[in-house]
């Protein structure tokens, strides 16, 4: 899996987690833990042709949608020809939409950068991998949801990312649990709960598009109720 990152012996360090996550389908809390100061949804990315980042906002704007806490990039995009049929605006932003199960790496080196200021444990964290991608170890069992589980320090997030092509971890904490980070593999964007300053540091970094949200925020593709 890469040379910063290695197979955990065992899951006791998961835990926690397995503890304080809630049913599946229960929103945000059903995919990190409860209990944080604040919580927090990173928009992954759509692109142009060429591969330039497009943001949520941008589409929001063409389309006259709204970003929102619950916002879902399929009723935003189409919202400015829902019922017009299937033709495609040429004039849209985006050409791909965000990528889904996965946190772009550009996104994923800035959240690392935040993240590593907020916890005194960055040269030992956890990364749980999702089974389904062939990876091989001790399995942290979450509703729906089995992972490997893996250490190694911050960075190994990113290395993560380059060799499963392109998934990042779809779990990572650091040993004092200060955060912790999860990008669900059917969901197209990545959220996180820390202390009330982590979340205000990720929400004003320019290199992410982050929305704050509550534990109870539904996250599924029917969640949208403004953009409908």
């Amino acid at each position: 899996m890469g040379r910063l990152a290695r197979v955990a012996g065992d899951v006791g360090a998961a835990e926690w987690v397995v503890a304080g996550v809630g049913a599946f389908g229960s929103g945000v809390g059903g995919l990190v833990p409860h209990g944080f100061e604040a919580y927090a949804r990173v928009l992954h990315s759509a692109s142009a042709v060429g591969g330039a980042a497009v943001t949520w906002a941008e589409v929001a704007e063409w389309s006259g949608g709204v970003v929102h806490p619950r916002v879902q990039f399929g009723a935003l995009a189409d919202r400015r020809w829902r019922g017009k049929g299937s033709r495609v605006p040429a004039d849209r932003p985006w050409d791909e939409g965000p990528e889904v199960g996965t946190l772009p790496a550009p996104q994923l080196a800035a959240l690392g950068e935040v993240l590593a200021r907020h916890t005194e444990a960055g040269e030992r964290c956890w990364f749980c991998v999702w089974d389904g991608y062939g990876a091989d170890g001790p399995l942290v069992e979450l509703p729906n949801r089995s992972y490997v589980l893996m250490e190694g320090p911050l960075g190994a997030a990113g290395e993560l990312a380059r060799s499963l092509l392109p998934q990042s971890p779809n779990l990572f904490w650091p040993d004092d649990r200060a955060w912790c980070v999860a990008t669900e593999i059917d969901l197209d964007s990545t959220y996180l709960g820390g202390t009330a300053a982590l979340i205000a540091d990720v929400l004003a970094d320019e290199r992410l598009e982050a929305v704050r949200v509550e534990v109870t925020d539904l996250v599924w593709a029917d969640s949208d109720d403004v953009n409908r």
